[in-house]
């Protein structure tokens, strides 16, 4: 099944939204989509720094094995976002992306400045189960695109493996210590970045259409920003189980 059946509803939110602000399309991808961009524009926060730590940890393992974790809350990794609070994390978003790309920096101020993205995102996430408030569907939606943009793919991934991979984000959020203590701020500024850098992978996929380069571009942006945050992406498989390790 193609992506815009399903799951592209979700990482392609605002791709009408971006085609409509001439989002340009380059060959060498620079900007947010530059290799190592996406750790330049997260807020590192205690939540991120040892989350990396914790998938580096466990490597090659089967990222679906059981932690040794506090009971899983749901609603603990929901938060109260705030319009002020994002307004500074797409800004700060756009500043350090800049140095990379000015251009590229240029166009995405003009587009966060003209709508609210991530209020767009909203009715497109609630149609699967997922919340713009909540930090564990930001990761699994930035983890599935990204592994599906390092293969070059649109697909549409099961609702099944979807869910898995949202069970295994809570786990392995669940066992690091910092985020028990973490605040909204935290919470809101991981989860934006996030789906910032989804939708903008999303949006490269679907302009990349036909250009091999170019695809091949975007999934070596995706495979760099995720090793940023200790995941192989190369390394594991997407399954109805969630991620597993390939053979």
């Amino acid at each position: 099944m193609r992506a815009h059946a399903k799951y592209s509803a979700i990482l392609l939110a605002g791709l009408s939204i971006l085609l409509t602000g001439n989002a340009p399309a380059r060959a060498d991808f620079s900007g947010p989509l530059s290799p190592g961009a996406f750790e330049a524009t997260l807020n590192m926060g205690p939540i991120a720094e040892t989350l990396r730590r914790q998938m580096q940890r466990k490597g090659n393992q089967d990222p679906a094995a059981t932690e040794a974790t506090r009971p899983l809350r749901p609603d603990s990794f929901r938060y109260i976002p705030s319009k002020a609070r994002r307004a500074a994390n797409l800004a700060s978003f756009v500043a350090k992306s800049r140095a990379a790309d000015p251009k590229g920096a240029d166009d995405l101020a003009q587009l966060v400045a003209s709508q609210d993205i991530i209020e767009e995102m909203r009715a497109p996430l609630a149609k699967y189960g997922m919340r713009i408030d909540n930090l564990a569907d930001a990761y699994t939606v930035w983890w599935v695109g990204a592994w599906q943009a390092t293969r070059g793919s649109t697909d549409d991934p099961s609702q099944a493996a979807t869910a898995a991979v949202k069970q295994q984000v809570m786990r392995t959020m669940a066992s690091v210590p910092e985020f028990a203590n973490a605040n909204d701020s935290l919470k809101q500024s991981m989860s934006e970045a996030l789906f910032m850098q989804a939708l903008l992978l999303g949006v490269g996929l679907e302009q990349a259409k036909g250009n091999a380069a170019q695809t091949k571009a975007i999934g070596r942006a995706a495979a760099e920003g995720a090793r940023g945050m200790g995941l192989d992406l190369a390394a594991m498989t997407l399954t109805d189980e969630g991620f597993k390790p390939v053979n």
